[in-house]
């Protein structure tokens, strides 16, 4: 028997989770990350992804995170505010051109608080097709899901992988599970397309047509 099956994933929360605005968490970018702690290497950390989750068309069978609502447990939008400096002072120098862009997020310009999206609920589901333990392993490594984990921000209260029947790592309900580089189908889908990357890591790897998701809510 294949140690890969297909597999669900809930993961309890204990914090709101800071995310992207424009694209959703997948579970093969948390794996990534889990095992970049351990070791850093890009080539070594692919080859041990290899060994956890199963691969077609370069593309990992790993889903996005789906946020669970239930009658008992809703899900709410926030906002946090993060300090991003704790020192000010004037900016005294010139500036070379009439006309200039200025970036709040870094530099002698960098706000001293910034605001960040994020998302209050109980539990995630991710959909996977790959291998039990391992995942299991690498999800109870990591401090927490989303940005600003090492802040407190997504902590993780508990994991739970079971085996289930069929594949949604990719579709489920027939609607996009995950994003999903455009050359791989034949015919045009409804979801929408943007630019972006499809497979770990998420910060450099390339970035070409994709089909996005719409919808990252689960209801059971």
């Amino acid at each position: 028997m294949s140690e890969f099956n297909p597999l669900r994933i809930e993961v309890d929360m204990m914090t709101s989770i800071v995310h992207s605005n424009t694209h959703p968490i997948h579970l093969d970018g948390l794996l990534y990350w889990a095992i970049y702690s351990m070791n850093n290497n890009h080539e070594k950390i692919i080859e041990v992804l290899d060994e956890t989750l199963s691969k077609s068309q370069d593309v990992y069978h790993a889903s996005q995170a789906l946020y669970e609502k239930s009658s008992s447990h809703n899900i709410l939008a926030k906002e946090i505010t993060r300090i991003t400096r704790t020192d000010w002072k004037e900016f005294d120098g010139i500036l070379t051109k009439p006309k200039k862009t200025i970036k709040e997020n870094e530099g002698v310009f960098c706000k001293k608080f910034t605001l960040k999206l994020a998302t209050q609920v109980k539990r995630i589901i991710f959909f996977a097709h790959g291998n039990h333990e391992k995942i299991q392993f690498y999800l109870n490594s990591i401090l927490g899901i989303g940005l600003q984990a090492n802040s407190g921000f997504g902590e993780i209260a508990k994991v739970k992988v079971v085996r289930i029947v069929d594949d949604h790592s990719w579709f489920l309900d027939e609607k996009l599970n995950r994003i999903l580089p455009k050359s791989m189908f034949y015919m045009s889908r409804n979801e929408p397309v943007r630019s972006c990357r499809y497979k770990p890591n998420y910060k450099s790897s390339d970035v070409v047509d994709c089909y996005i998701p719409t919808n990252n809510t689960l209801v059971v």
